[in-house]
């Protein structure tokens, strides 16, 4: 049997707790964020990790988180949030 500390099974619930949180919210957005400003998301989850034009005179805000999925190993978790000239998001994936 491993022995595990205590510090350690703490550090691993607040990083599923956080996890959790930011899978939470991001749904929240994506499933009711048509039609809304993008200042609803930005006030929610944070600065985006970069915004980039969409071809349209509008703007692609961009959050990226990276999830670990073992030792060394996980994968970029990428949400876009398509915004027309008005601040307005008309689409997202």
């Amino acid at each position: 049997m491993t022995f595990v500390s205590r510090s350690k099974l703490k550090m691993f619930a607040l990083f599923l707790a956080a996890l959790s949180f930011g899978c939470s919210a991001t749904k929240e957005f994506t499933e009711g964020g048509i039609g809304q400003p993008i200042s609803a998301v930005t006030d929610r989850l944070g600065a985006p990790t970069r915004v980039m034009p969409d071809g349209k005179g509008g703007s692609i805000y961009i959050w990226e988180q990276w999830v670990p999925t073992g030792w060394y190993n996980g994968y970029l978790r990428t949400n876009k949030f398509f915004v027309d000239s008005n601040g307005i998001i008309y689409k997202w994936n």
